[in-house]
């Protein structure tokens, strides 16, 4: 479960890409913000510290807190590097996310997979592959793998909605992710499904996505357009 003031900073930029909070208008500030959300407004500046970094906003001493006129100039559906909410969040705000089900099948594991998910050869797992999709254009086609007993009744209409939302009912919380990000060259299902020529790249990421005790939740490959946005690393140390 992502911190509150990351699910804040969510929020706000959510309301700064409808233009609810208007380019060069202020934040409504901090009091307001912290009443609204009922926080303290030191969850608020964390917030907005986020937003900062991310070069969504700016501050001015004195007149509060702005929106960069160049923002909504910015790729939108760049991803963040260091945590994970899965597809149907990440993208939300920017309309109808949906998933179609390239393959959906149960099997015993790999022994990198095993590795991944710290399971055993004998512990089944969902091996399955979706084209995920942003207002009916292919996004990303993300193979995923996941222990059986981890997420039992998973089924194909859960694929296609929200996993993680289905993860939520049952009462698993998500930590974050490990991911490694390369240029790869698209195979058969790239080329068919990204609707992209073999010379094209791909941004492939390779991730575990972890529980909040740090058991693995799924191992996967996830593999993005090149001019679909790219991974944003933001450092706050």
């Amino acid at each position: 479960m992502a911190a509150k003031y990351l699910t804040i900073a969510r929020e706000i930029k959510k309301r700064i890409i409808s233009q609810r909070y208007p380019a060069s208008s202020p934040l409504p500030d901090q009091f307001a913000l912290a009443a609204e959300f009922q926080t303290s407004r030191m969850t608020i500046q964390q917030a907005i510290r986020q937003l900062i970094v991310e070069g969504l906003i700016y501050t001015r001493q004195g007149q509060g807190t702005f929106v960069r006129k160049n923002f909504l100039q910015l790729s939108q559906w760049d991803l963040p590097g260091s945590d994970y909410f899965g597809a149907t969040k990440t993208w939300a705000h920017l309309g109808k996310v949906s998933s179609q089900v390239v393959r959906f099948e149960l099997r015993f594991p790999t022994a990198k997979e095993q590795s991944s998910l710290l399971i055993n050869a004998d512990a089944p797992v969902y091996d399955f592959v979706r084209l995920r999709l942003l207002n009916d254009e292919p996004m990303s086609l993300d193979a995923t793998v996941m222990p059986v007993n981890l997420v039992p009744g998973l089924n194909k209409t859960h694929l296609e909605s929200s996993v993680f939302q289905y993860v939520e009912t049952l009462g698993l919380k998500i930590m974050g992710s490990y991911r490694v990000v390369r240029a790869i060259k698209p195979g058969d299902l790239e080329q068919q499904h990204l609707v992209c020529e073999a010379s094209d790249p791909v941004l492939e990421v390779e991730q575990v996505i972890y529980l909040e005790d740090g058991t693995p939740l799924e191992y996967a490959h996830c593999h993005y357009r090149y001019d679909h946005g790219g991974i944003v690393i933001v450092n706050n140390g």
